[in-house]
C-alpha cells in the first residue's frame, strides 16, 4: 500500500447520484420508530450526516430533541434494516469520471477512504451494489460521529493506526457541498469541490476548496493536482 497520500471520497453525488433504497430507509425508520410520516425532502440535506438529517426533520415535524436522541441509535437500525430489505429495487448510478479516477489511484496503490454522512452498513451497501466498495480501506461514516469535521478525522486516524500513514499536508477530501468543504479545512486536508451536486463551482471555491471541478470526467486534469506534491 502506497501511503504517501490518502485520498478521501464523499458518496452521495460525488461518488454516485444517491440511491432510493436511502431515501425509503428514512421514511420507514421516521414512522416506525417515533410514528412520524415525514421525508427527508423537508429539508436541504446537502452534506449533512445522517444523525443530523434524523434530528433536524422531526423536530420539524414538532419532536423534541431529547425525545429524539433517546431514540437515535434504534432509528439508526431500522434504517439499515429498510436499506438491505430495498436495496437490490432501485438502480444507483455511477458518475462520470468515477471508475476512472478510482481505477488509477488504484494502480498507483494509494489509500483510499470515504468520508460520509451515510450510516456505514448503508455506505458500504451503495458501494457494493456498483462495485466500488473494495477501493475504500478506511473511513469515518455518519454512525460513527454526528459532526462531518469529526469523521474527517476519524478516517485519518484509521489510515494512521491500520496503515502507518503519515499526515504531512498530503490528504485530500473529495466533496460535493460546502459541508464538506468546511469539514476538510477544520480538519487541516486540502479539500477538492465537485460540481456534481446542488451547488455550483463558484459556491463551492466561495466555501474555500483549494481545487473545484466541474465533475471528474477528466481523469488527467485530476491527478495533475494530485502529483503536485
Amino acid at each position: 500500500m502506497n501511503t504517501n497520500k490518502l485520498f478521501l471520497f464523499d458518496i452521495d453525488k460525488t461518488l454516485i447520484e444517491g440511491s432510493r433504497s436511502h431515501r425509503i430507509a428514512f421514511s420507514e425508520a421516521f414512522k416506525k420508530v417515533y410514528g412520524a410520516d415525514t421525508t427527508i425532502d423537508v429539508i436541504n440535506h446537502a452534506g449533512m450526516t445522517d444523525q443530523q438529517i434524523i434530528i433536524e426533520i422531526l423536530k420539524k415535524n414538532g419532536l423534541r430533541e431529547e425525545v429524539i436522541k433517546s431514540k437515535l441509535r434504534r432509528c439508526m437500525e431500522v434504517m439499515v434494516e429498510c436499506f438491505e430489505k430495498n436495496i437490490e429495487d432501485g438502480e444507483i448510478i455511477v458518475l462520470d469520471g468515477v471508475q476512472e479516477l478510482l481505477g488509477e489511484l488504484n494502480k498507483h496503490n494509494f489509500l483510499m477512504g470515504l468520508v460520509t454522512g451515510n450510516l456505514e452498513q448503508i455506505a458500504r451497501g451503495k458501494l457494493m451494489k456498483v462495485n466500488l466498495n473494495h477501493y475504500f480501506k478506511v473511513g469515518g461514516f455518519g454512525s460513527e460521529d454526528i459532526n462531518r469535521t469529526n469523521l474527517v478525522k476519524l478516517a485519518v486516524k484509521k489510515a494512521k493506526e491500520n496503515f502507518g500513514f503519515e499526515p504531512d499536508d498530503n490528504i485530500f477530501l473529495f466533496g460535493d457541498t460546502p459541508l464538506d468543504i468546511n469539514a476538510g479545512k477544520e480538519a487541516g486536508v486540502k479539500t477538492v469541490g465537485v460540481a456534481t451536486g446542488i451547488y455550483s463551482i463558484k459556491q463551492l471555491k466561495n466555501a474555500g476548496a483549494d481545487f473545484v471541478f466541474e465533475n471528474l470526467k477528466d481523469t488527467d486534469k485530476v491527478l495533475k493536482i494530485i502529483f503536485q506534491k
